[in-house]
């Protein structure tokens, strides 16, 4: 029997989306817009309830329902928010204001009808309805994908009508089996848990009636699980008819979707290598040994050849670079250290990896290499083993450059979809189903942000959550839950876990895309303000001491090495007093920029205090280090500096370094070494690297 629906809204909008379907339906509809008006056809007309938005013409709807209470409580309310409740004003309006329903924007018409409708329990025609109203083709309304895209998006959507049918015949079963043994909470778990997959899955690639049924069938098993229903028998009758209508949607686009050999050699194509790649400038005049494209650090690579200096520098300025690797013997107008330098000097590459390649491992080579920033030497004549280390080793290290995103969601088709997303605007993205590998994904991906799913088997997203949060090492990452479950307690949860965002499926490319970038800026900056020194950009005295630790625990795990330098400019109160302060900030900052173009990027570099410095050398010897810390002294040495009255002056640094384990075993001792190595240097004469007790240069 149809019922009597009064709506509101301020403009319209809300009446104009609604009103067709639940008329539809046989329900009638009244509509107004002025709150007063409203009240006024209240008290004259039997209504059944009332659906209203956030604001009327003369007052917000949550004022309205005040005075509605103040006249009638017998009338059930829907309420349209535009944006996510906080938890006491949810409660205060479902409990003490006696509000049926909340829906959230945007409303999905098909899935709003059936809502409404369990607001009248007993409906005969509960299948009916919910078949009619599963049905209803609706309008996409969701923001498009950036241009570029529409092939691959279409690529997935052909893979995933492939394995549609197995996927409802999956949930068939699960259902079937529910239902035969109704008091089996592990059989109801199954199928609810592949119906919350459907439709977060279904509804993002675009087929919003499918992803509607498996919402009514999630919603529907809901409740037979936890017994809050008046009728057992119509929500079984409400899962039978919205598997129905999944089918025969699957049916339809099955045919549609797969008709032609286009689509057919465009969905061969697709690779799941396709979904992120590492970029790997070589610059080489050689051929290199096949095979070249492989996997390295986690993800799969994509080698960018150039055979000249100016092609290397024209395709880094193109395309951004995870890594770069030089043949030291290439002939040009430039040598291949002033290749890296110019390579590390482009923006955004202050921190590329370079790795080179040598004819021979001569000591004066190595230094040279060392000095322009290399973190590996490949000896010729190379072998793919060497050359795929060596590119694992170079990605790996890598700190900045291209976001790194990892999806934890055991639903393959929806991590495929959300991982071409994010690789369009040039994020490097990974994905595993099984939430127990998560840790070992942290210590080889090593991702600047992770989008995390909450029902999984085996672990729950909240339980994921807590274990980063509880781990120092990962505090900080950002995690936005991506996930279909859209009660209350699930938001709650996913923020009480320590997540940072909660974004519901099915999912808005745009949406999604934004806020993973606002997220991933805020890390970026926190981080920025937190950690470094804003003069030189260099690693604070705290965020320095927290890698060296973690160096010397390394150290100690693997049975390495490592080298620790305290330098000191030389008479930088000298500098202050004579050429201003001003000139001795431009001093302090043109060193700490030096220090961060040379050596490599894994070497730690830190502002000790005033004008000390301090730096550690993973895994090299000091005899290397110290022939490339020479070569930055002499670099230090000729540069011209400009005094706050316009003079020209110059200056130096000296520097004391040590080396664990032949000099110290802990990091203390280190430090005393170092400072009085570096004392030394300062009584000897000053602008030199003393690298033992003796004096040594």
């Amino acid at each position: 029997m149809g019922k009597s629906f009064l709506i509101l809204d301020e403009d319209g909008n809300l009446n104009r989306m609604v009103a067709p379907l639940l008329e539809s339906r046989g329900h009638k509809i009244t509509h107004c817009c002025v709150g007063k008006e409203a009240l006024e056809i209240v008290g004259q007309n039997s209504l059944d309830a009332v659906i209203l938005g956030e604001q009327l013409k003369d007052i917000d709807g949550i004022g309205w329902i005040v005075r509605l209470r103040q006249v009638s409580n017998d009338i059930k309310i829907v309420y349209i928010s535009n944006t996510w409740k906080e938890a006491e004003l949810y409660q205060k309006l479902t409990k003490e204001f006696g509000v049926g329903l909340v829906v959230h924007r945007p409303l999905k018409p098909s899935l709003f009808g059936v809502q409404v409708e369990s607001l009248f329990p007993g409906n005969g025609k509960v299948q009916e309805a919910a078949f009619t109203a599963l049905a209803i083709p609706e309008t996409d309304t969701r923001p498009q994908m950036p241009s570029g895209l529409e092939d691959t998006l279409a690529a997935l959507k052909e893979k995933y009508i492939k394995v549609l049918p197995q996927r409802l015949d999956a949930l068939t079963e699960a259902v079937r089996q529910a239902h035969a043994n109704p008091d089996n909470q592990t059989l109801l778990c199954e199928a609810r848990r592949l119906a919350h997959n459907l439709k977060g899955t279904a509804a993002s690639s675009g087929f919003e009636p499918i992803g509607n049924a498996a919402a009514q069938i999630e919603r529907s098993l809901d409740a037979v699980r936890s017994g809050k229903t008046v009728s057992l028998e119509d929500e079984w009758l409400l899962i039978e008819a919205a598997m129905q209508v999944a089918s025969s949607e699957a049916d339809s686009v099955s045919r549609q979707g797969l008709s032609g050999p286009r689509g057919e050699r465009r969905f061969e194509n697709l690779r799941a290598s396709d979904i992120a790649r590492a970029r790997v400038l070589v610059v080489c005049q050689d051929d290199l040994p096949p095979p070249v494209n492989g996997s390295a650090s986690a993800l799969p690579v994509e080698i960018i050849l150039a055979g000249s200096e100016s092609e290397a520098l024209e395709k880094a300025r193109k395309l951004p670079l995870d890594a770069a690797l030089i043949d030291m013997s290439m002939e040009g107008k430039h040598n291949p250290c002033q290749l890296a330098r110019e390579l590390r000097g482009l923006a955004g590459y202050e921190n590329l990896p370079l790795g080179f390649i040598l004819a021979s491992s001569q000591p004066e080579d190595r230094i040279a290499a060392t000095h322009a920033g290399a973190s590996v030497y490949l000896v010729k004549p190379l072998d793919d083993t060497a050359l795929h280390k060596a590119m694992h080793y170079l990605i790996g290290v890598r700190e900045g450059g291209r976001s790194r995103v990892l999806i934890v969601d055991d639903d393959d088709d929806f991590s495929s979809l959300i991982s071409f997303t994010l690789g369009s605007e040039g994020m490097l993205v990974r994905s595993i189903a099984d939430p127990q590998l998560i840790e070992e994904m942290m210590e080889k991906f090593s991702p600047d942000l992770i989008l995390l799913d909450v029902n999984m088997p085996g672990v729950s997203g909240f339980d994921v959550c807590r274990l980063l949060r509880s781990t120092p090492r990962w505090q900080d990452v950002p995690i936005l839950f991506l996930t279909g479950e859209t009660g209350l307690d699930a938001r709650i949860s996913a923020f009480d876990s320590g997540g940072d965002d909660y974004l519901p499926k099915p999912v808005a490319n745009v949406e999604l895309l934004t806020r993973v970038k606002v997220r991933l800026e805020r890390s970026r900056m926190l981080k920025e303000r937190t950690d470094k020194d804003v003069l030189t950009g260099l690693l604070l005295r705290r965020a320095f001491m927290e890698q060296l630790n973690s160096l010397l625990a390394e150290a100690q795990r693997y049975n390495l090495n490592f080298c620790v330098c305290l330098l000191d400019v030389d008479h930088f109160k000298k500098v202050n007093d004579t050429y201003g302060h001003l000139a001795g900030d431009r001093v302090l900052s043109h060193f700490g920029q030096l220090l961060k173009r040379r050596f490599r990027v894994e070497d730690l570099r830190g502002r000790w205090g005033g004008e000390e410095f301090i730096l550690a050398f993973r895994h090299e010897t000091k005899d290397t280090m110290k022939g490339a810390l020479t070569r930055a002294l002499d670099e230090l040495s000729i540069t011209p500096f400009q005094g706050d009255h316009g003079e020209t002056f110059y200056t130096a640094f000296s520097a004391g370094m040590v080396s664990y384990p032949e000099d110290a075993d802990n990091v203390h001792d280190l430090l005393q070494i170092a400072d009085k190595r570096l004392y030394i240097a300062k009584e000897t004469g000053r602008k030199r690297v003393v690298t033992d007790d003796e004096g040594k240069c």
